[in-house]
């Protein structure tokens, strides 16, 4: 856990009252990006020893109550034990004996780095359970957190829980802190989380008063929520959602050009085709492929006589990377068009891209038959993995 230096331009006294120390490495690469769980466990694995699976960082009134002269030791006390003390809870949540037991450590350690003096108390209650981790209410400082302890640090049915659990959950939250304006975050506030541990802390909300101005629509940034839990009582307070499983991430959650135009798209419908005209103007590079894939993913959003516009610009100049993405998310373009993309596409005869147009038959004709003009041009390849895929899915 390396922490950055303070600037020597400043004036030591300002620092004690305005400083919030930010941690360098697991951290930083995980406030830039959203990552699969496989990705996350290699960077866990790569930050460590220096990391200590720490992201993000303590809640400000815990370290300005550290002395400045040691605070950046005390602060790695205090990340180097606090997890530790916490997973004791774990399978344990009905044990109040254990919950004293940690609430009294977690009182030693605050009280020996500062955080607490001699006489102040830190406080942990059972709050409740969902099917991924165990929720506490732990009172620091006259201020509540909410300590999410995962009750698996890795579930074994990894497709299946693939946006759940500690080692997405996390990372998607430090991620959303700097992704959502202040005055429209309808997000629940994460400090920091513990990923060898498997302890998330945030601000514990309660009430019922709703949100105030206009949310934040999430879907800007690639992520459609599961309205069904994440607007249950338990995990929306306030017009806050406080449950951040059980997500779908769509293309443009991993790629800085697609949100781009993806977000233009949604205040213009017509910034595929002014961006397409840019782009075509630049010579060919990754940016360049990005641009194109973006303004083909955001047609979605666009009228037809727009995309229509737009595919007849795009078809003729994309590389088969770009006609490979095209012919994966056939699905986001409008349906009445999906034929004459098909048959563009076909067009080229590249293996990969008949394959994924395979995959996507019933995006493109519904229903599926063997007399159907996109079946039998498939066919006609003779491709043994195609006539497979075929026979399984659409003509057993």
């Amino acid at each position: 856990m390396e922490v950055k230096n303070f600037s020597n331009t400043y004036q030591t006294q300002f620092y004690k009252k305005h400083t919030n120390p930010s941690f360098a490495g697991l951290t930083s690469k995980l406030s830039k990006a959203i990552y699969d769980k496989n990705d996350v466990v290699e960077l866990f694995k790569n930050f460590e020893p220096k990391s200590h699976g720490i992201i993000g960082r303590l809640p400000a009134k815990w370290i300005y109550s550290v002395p400045y002269e040691n605070r950046k030791d005390n602060i790695k006390s205090i990340f180097n034990e606090f997890g530790s003390i916490l997973a004791e809870l774990r399978d344990n949540k009905d044990s109040f004996i254990k919950k004293l037991v940690v609430s009294y450590k977690l009182t030693k350690l605050f009280q020996k780095n500062g955080v607490l003096n001699k006489g102040q108390i830190a406080k942990v209650k059972y709050i409740s359970s969902g099917n991924y981790a165990d929720v506490y209410k732990l009172d620091v400082k006259g201020e509540s957190f909410a300590i999410k302890i995962y009750k698996f640090l890795m579930h074994k049915g990894w497709d299946i829980h693939k946006t759940n659990g500690n080692y997405f959950e996390q990372p998607l939250a430090q991620y959303m802190k700097g992704k959502i304006p202040k005055r429209n975050n309808n997000w629940f506030k994460f400090y920091f989380g513990d990923l060898k541990n498997g302890i998330m802390v945030s601000k514990f909300e309660k009430g019922k008063k709703k949100f105030e101005g206009t949310p934040f629509n999430i879907e800007k940034i690639g992520i459609l929520l599961n309205k069904e839990e994440q607007y249950r009582d338990e995990n929306n307070i306030k017009g806050i959602i406080l449950d951040n499983g059980c997500v779908e991430l769509f293309p443009h959650a991993k790629n800085k050009t697609m949100r781009y135009i993806y977000s233009k798209t949604l205040s213009d419908k017509n910034a595929p085709l002014t961006i397409l005209e840019e782009t075509l103007k630049q010579k060919p590079s990754q940016i360049f492929n990005d641009r194109l894939k973006g303004v083909f993913y955001s047609l979605q959003l666009t009228s037809n006589e727009t995309a229509k516009k737009c595919l007849d610009k795009l078809l003729p100049v994309a590389d088969d990377e770009v006609a490979l993405f095209m012919a994966d998310n056939i699905y986001y373009s409008a349906y009445s068009l999906r034929k004459g993309i098909f048959d563009s596409l076909y067009a080229r005869n590249n293996k990969k891209i008949d394959l994924a147009l395979a995959k996507q038959l019933e995006n493109v004709e519904c229903p599926v038959t063997p007399d159907s003009d996109c079946v039998k041009k498939l066919l006609k390849r003779k491709n043994p993995e195609i006539d497979k895929l075929l026979n399984e899915l659409y003509l057993s």
